[in-house]
């Protein structure tokens, strides 16, 4: 395909019917309506960004407003996983930055059930050349597990819920404590985030990244500023 060029900026109504188009039985109009996307060459970030994204969020606001059942939303964001790691496997690009090769733990904070805005953060990791290991945590402990058996140079912590914020201080405090890596970086990010307020506190965290895009670049600046394990 010809390199893609055009910049995506959907409308409100074209995301809903995207969304509604995920949720419904007939699964092919969905991949149907990203594949005319690709195929006028708009590119799979922008598709990811600005369509997904969004769809995604909508369909968590019809669900809060109680206009579509936890069933329809469920099979909604599935499908969007599923095509995040489709068109994302198909958008990597073979890796020969030069330079070392660094390491990120991408896990949504204890109780957080949202793996859609995992998949597509660890899609653009992985085509920046990173290597990245998805955890699915149900508890602080598998976290903290995961941080003290490998080293990682980054752990992106995803926030879905107002309430974890609460707690979100002494979780990033005990990361630091664990890790194998005594100068791991720690990045914050959710839809906890996208409350008003909600950013201007550090959490102990290096940052806080509303963008896939945004937490990409400052990883790569703050993993650069690490010593390297003398294991690797």
């Amino acid at each position: 395909p010809a390199p893609a060029t055009k910049h995506l900026n959907p409308s409100e109504a074209t995301i809903a019917e995207f969304a509604k188009l995920c949720h419904h039985d007939d699964e092919t109009a969905c991949w149907d309506m990203v594949e005319k996307l690709v195929q006028q060459h708009h590119s799979v970030p922008e598709i990811l960004l600005n369509l997904i994204t969004p769809a995604a969020r909508y369909l968590g606001e019809l669900w809060v407003q109680d206009r579509l059942d936890f069933s329809h939303v469920t099979l909604g964001l599935l499908r969007m996983q599923n095509m995040t790691h489709h068109y994302g496997f198909l958008n990597r690009r073979p890796y020969h930055q030069a330079g070392p090769k660094f390491r990120a733990l991408v896990v949504a904070a204890p109780g957080s059930q949202h793996l859609l805005g995992l998949a597509m953060v660890s899609e653009f990791f992985v085509n920046d050349g990173w290597d990245v290991t998805v955890e699915v945590a149900t508890n602080e402990q598998a976290v903290l597990h995961a941080v003290e058996k490998d080293w990682f140079e980054v752990v992106g912590l995803s926030v879905g819920l107002l309430e974890q914020l609460d707690t979100l201080p002494a979780l990033v405090a005990a990361v630091r404590a664990k890790s194998l890596n005594p100068q791991i970086a720690v990045l914050l990010g959710g839809a906890a985030f996208t409350h008003q307020g909600t950013v201007d506190r550090p959490y102990g965290a290096d940052a806080v990244c509303l963008e896939p895009l945004a937490a990409m670049v400052m990883a790569r600046e703050l993993a650069g500023k690490q010593p390297r394990s003398a294991s690797r």
